[in-house]
């Protein structure tokens, strides 16, 4: 069960046990539609019927089904809720106030203050409540019976019971006047807060279906909403997500990029516990088998003949009951064997591979005029594939677009880059190309502690002038640190010279109808 320790520390509402209780209930009945929390309205200051209504979304259950994060964040929100609004309701000034501490007056008056502070109690209630409500004149009728001296009727009422039962009554009907005011708020904090509640699970399943296996951390993603999803077009990312379906062989090159580790394998010593199964003989005293001895006992089974003799004899007889008594009659001892197996354990030591987080990657797209048409879309499909890697491996990923400049986006925190990465998709490639900017900046996060492990993936259709002579050494140098140089070449007019910087070469032919994708692995023999 997920901690709530904030709200069950310092809510609002109830006390520690009670708000404990609310917290997992909700979480539970989020879990599980089928499960109704079982609160009241006098454990939860009247938040029960609402918290009812707000659990009652169906397409909130399917979203929180088996998906404890998301269950987690929502009862938070929840709870939120419920602490807000009774904070409001405090600080809300109370339009009964005047009849409430009228009602405290009068449930002090006596008899001897009754006739002063009847008139203008009579005059309050009889402006606010009709007499079928609240009847002044019976009561008043009452209590001056109650007060007549000269009234010899032994069945006439007390005062002290008429001011109870006029108390009683007026304090019910102010009590409801009070319950409906505060589940008025309530009711329209509930309406505010589900309106936004239910957009945003909406919004979620849409995301959820769209990026679907971009990711599936849906507690994640959640933390997305301030502000941000309402101007999200989700038609540009359903979009690539069904071009990357179609184009198999992209998903493939951005799988392939995604199992790449730049790390060199690090050991470490691990001490382990083995265990070994061993055989060994094990007594079981309780078993009769073989005769191993003779001792005392009281057992009358395995008596020795000689012990037996001693009841022939009415003289010894004697000395065989006081022996029986102190089981030091002399007799047989048996003793069966089993073969038993028992577990012996013994330390050892062994080396085991460190566990390296898989490197980041660094996309440079070539965003150039030569790039429209399909080469553009091949290329923002690709992002949008290794985008997906990324943030399902929880790796950090760098975009640099260039042209005749550079743009960079570091797509790390996906809650405040998913409308950035919208504005890529969206944006049209114009300008000449230029990509030594994009391959100085590259460089340059290598050095970075974030980046220095990091994937280089340069994306366009590679024409362009070659890297200089300082550019080629920098990336040598990269190289020897485990960098690795990735290039999609896309077309069939790239410059030799400038790919034969990259360790690993692909080739999307735009001009073969199937798209295939082929790895050049020997540049030479192009």
């Amino acid at each position: 069960m997920p901690n709530f320790s904030k709200f069950i520390h310092f809510g609002t509402i109830g006390d520690e046990n009670t708000r404990k209780e609310l917290a997992e209930q909700i979480f539970l009945s989020l879990q599980n539609s089928a499960y109704l929390p079982d609160i009241s309205n006098e454990q939860t200051d009247n938040f029960s019927g609402a918290i009812h209504s707000i659990l009652n979304n169906i397409t909130l259950h399917e979203m929180c089904k088996d998906n404890e994060e998301l269950s987690e964040k929502i009862t938070s929100d929840i709870l939120d809720f419920v602490n807000k609004t009774k904070k409001l309701i405090d600080k809300t000034e109370n339009p009964f106030e005047n009849e409430c501490n009228l009602l405290k007056q009068f449930k002090k008056t006596n008899a001897n203050a009754f006739k002063n502070d009847w008139k203008p109690t009579k005059d309050f209630i009889s402006k606010i409540y009709d007499k079928q409500t609240l009847d002044t004149d019976f009561y008043e009728k009452e209590f001056k019976q109650s007060l007549d001296d000269n009234n010899k009727d032994k069945n006439k009422p007390l005062f002290a019971s008429v001011q109870e039962h006029f108390i009683e009554k007026w304090g019910e009907l102010l009590t409801k006047k009070q319950l409906d005011w505060e589940l008025e708020i309530i009711d329209r904090e509930r309406k505010k807060f589900c309106g936004e509640l239910y957009r945003k699970i909406e919004e979620l399943k849409k995301l959820q279906e769209v990026l679907s296996p971009f990711i599936n951390e849906l507690g994640r993603l959640w933390d997305m909403s301030s502000g941000r999803w309402q101007n999200t077009n989700f038609d540009i990312l359903k979009r690539y997500a069904e071009l990357m379906q179609r184009d198999k062989s992209l998903q493939k090159l951005a799988e392939m990029l995604g199992r790449m580790q730049q790390a060199e394998q690090e050991y470490e010593e691990e001490l382990f516990t083995d265990i070994q199964l061993k055989t060994k003989w094990k007594v079981e005293s309780a078993s009769k088998s073989d005769i191993v001895g003779i001792h005392e006992s009281d057992d009358i089974s395995s008596l020795l003949p000689s012990e037996i003799a001693l009841l022939a004899n009415p003289t010894t007889e004697l000395i065989f009951y006081r022996k029986f008594a102190e089981k030091k009659l002399q007799t047989f001892d048996y003793q069966a064997r089993i073969l038993a197996y028992e577990n012996e354990q013994f330390e050892n030591r062994r080396q085991k591979a460190k566990e390296d987080k898989k490197g980041p990657f660094i996309i440079c797209v070539d965003t150039s005029g030569s790039m429209h048409g399909t080469p553009e879309m091949v290329a923002k499909t690709l992002c949008f594939a290794i985008l997906k890697i990324a943030i399902r491996d929880n790796r950090k990923c760098y975009l640099i677009s260039f042209s005749t400049g550079i743009e960079t986006l570091n797509l790390t925190d996906l809650k405040n880059s998913l409308d950035k990465i919208i504005d890529f998709l969206s944006m049209s490639f114009y300008g000449g190309t230029d990509a030594m900017p994009a391959m100085h900046e590259a460089l340059r996060l290598l050095e970075t502690q974030d980046y220095r492990k990091a994937d280089v993936i340069m994306v366009s259709d590679f024409v362009m002038s070659g890297f200089d002579e300082t550019t080629q050494k920098k990336i040598t140098q990269a190289k020897e640190n485990n960098t690795k140089f990735h290039s999609l070449v896309i077309g069939n007019s790239q410059n030799q010279q400038v790919i034969k910087e990259f360790d690993n070469n692909w080739i999307y032919d735009t001009d073969n109808p199937h798209r295939i994708l082929r790895l050049v692995k020997d540049l030479k023999r192009i």
